[in-house]
């Protein structure tokens, strides 16, 4: 059954299957709805709906006191907004810089070609540059396919992809082209010190002012800016005027786009980012700095679950079917391989560092990574696959308990969680479902928590809009609000012995408490 059958039969299901209903509350399609909205510069005038319906504005401190970082220092709204549309005019006049012809470099060149900027493609590798063209036309002619703006006729429509890019796209490898540009998208290997080096070489050639940005998905902002000059060493390139600008994978399919403040970042650069995003049709959500930033924090515990399961004896066809069912676009092991098991496992290891009692320690994808088992890049992982083509309807599971039992004696994570049986084996899908769901619930409190965004809605459209979370259920907070706190609270003390990712977070309890 497909992903697209899986969330059309659960959206007829009841329980924790079902669509989420939250009575005297909009629904979730229209709280859904209201993400479109958007969370970025002008994040005052939007309209939040709470989980009891009643609507609050927005402030606007997460520009500037998230994580206790980025005093206004006078600044106002007003300010910020002049200053986001003169650097978005600018860059439709001058042209946007995408540094690195890469997956995601091509990606995001065809999202500011589609809404009509002109794009410098940089790399240093001439193959790259040399297939760019005709790689940004097929992404650029998918991306207008889903946006509903492709002519009805193939042949004109071909013809005019072709001639956006041919008209608004240039090709170099010379930092002085790249540095003519007044706004950078940086999206080379997550490397710090491949990074490091581009940005002081960027700084070094700069004779204007640039807004520079990073498409990193694991590097904390604040650790990439150490490497850049403040703006009083050098007005045009420096850490107050950078932030993290974080596309998602596959673009043409992921409407959200992070933007992250480091320590230094100004709050009229976020500002800045975010007006982009917007005028390229992405819904901006400003994060705090930290591992993981927002959605691959919330990812985390979706992968770490999954693969957990596996551990407790749970066969892999079934891990992915119950999590399919649940709404999810893709089962966790599926999700891997089209990331890469060896990108997984580079980020399982910065999640273990940053949260090792909540990061469960397995041999599993260290051992398929040491067989070359990468995924869809090698043709196997979890899956075998037919093509490199990313998420192309051509995976047929190919893991299974022998398969198990020869990785089991191999290395885990020096440090981490153990895994833990708890009784997953025996439980009911519906159980196995509820604890998936719980694990990415508790993490996203957290995130709250911690500040990284101000609001449970924010979490929502980081989920519904980046990570496939079924939108049928409003987001991981709304469905918990339609489904039951205090269920799933209860629920949790049957896993506590799986650690402490299963310890309820004190703001969810303090609302179960609340009622």
């Amino acid at each position: 059954m497909s992903s697209e059958e899986s969330r059309r039969e659960a959206k007829a299901e009841t329980g924790v299957w079902g669509a989420a209903s939250l009575e005297g509350a909009i629904s979730a399609a229209e709280y859904v709805r209201g993400f479109d909205g958007g969370f970025g510069a002008d994040a005052p005038f939007f309209t939040e709906f709470n989980a009891s319906g009643s609507a609050a504005l927005l402030g606007f401190r997460r520009l500037n006191d998230g994580n206790g970082a980025n005093r206004t220092n006078g600044e106002d709204a007003a300010d910020f907004a002049d200053v986001a549309a003169r650097t978005t005019a600018e860059a439709r006049e001058r042209g946007v810089g995408i540094a690195g012809a890469g997956l995601m470099g091509v990606s995001i060149a065809a999202a500011f070609l589609g809404a009509g900027f002109p794009v410098l493609a940089f790399d240093s590798f001439p193959a790259a540059l040399e297939t760019a063209p005709k790689r940004i036309e097929a992404e650029l002619a998918e991306q207008r396919r889903r946006r509903g703006v492709a002519e009805n006729d193939p042949a004109t429509e071909k013809r005019l992809v072709a001639e956006i890019v041919a008209n608004g796209l240039t090709t170099s490898d010379s930092f002085a082209e790249l540095a003519a540009r007044p706004v950078v998208v940086e999206t080379i290997p997550e490397k710090i010190k491949i990074k490091s080096k581009f940005y002081k070489t960027l700084a070094k050639t700069a004779t204007a002012p640039i807004l520079l940005t990073s498409n990193t998905s694991s590097i904390c902002v604040s650790d990439l800016a150490a490497a850049l000059p403040t703006a009083s060493e050098n007005p045009n390139v420096n850490r107050e005027r950078f932030c993290g600008f974080h596309f998602f994978h596959p673009v043409c399919r992921r409407s959200l786009v992070e933007v992250m403040r480091g320590d230094a970042t100004a709050p009229g650069t976020v500002a800045e980012a975010a007006a982009l995003g917007a005028a390229i049709f992405k819904t901006p959500i400003i994060v705090g700095d930290g591992p993981g930033f927002l959605v691959n924090r919330m990812l985390q515990p979706y992968l770490n679950e999954g693969l957990a399961l596996l551990d407790e004896g749970v066969p892999a066809e079934r891990v992915e079917a119950v999590c399919r069912r649940f709404g999810f676009e893709a089962g966790p092991l599926r999700i891997m391989d089209e990331i890469g098991l060896d990108v997984s496992l580079h980020a399982g290891w910065t999640f273990l560092k940053a949260f090792p009692e909540r990061t469960t320690s397995s041999p599993i994808l260290p051992e398929l990574t040491r067989r070359e088992r990468l995924g869809r890049k090698t043709r196997r992982g979890f899956y075998r696959f037919e093509s490199g083509t990313s998420w192309a309807d051509d995976a047929t599971l190919d893991f299974d308990a022998e398969t198990l039992a020869e990785l089991r004696g191999g290395e885990t994570f020096a440090t981490g969680a153990a895994s833990v049986d708890v009784g997953a084996k025996d439980a009911s899908d519906e159980e196995l479902a509820l604890r998936v769901a719980t694990a990415i619930l508790f993490e996203s409190a957290r995130l709250v928590e911690e500040g990284v965004v101000e609001t449970f809605r924010e979490a929502d459209a980081g989920l519904v809009l980046a990570l496939g979370f079924p939108p049928e259920k409003g987001g991981i907070f709304y469905w918990a609000a339609a489904f039951g706190l205090r269920r799933i609270l209860a629920a949790a003390e049957r896993w506590a012995g799986a650690g402490a990712r299963f310890v309820a977070p004190e703001s969810l309890r303090r609302l179960a408490s609340e009622g």
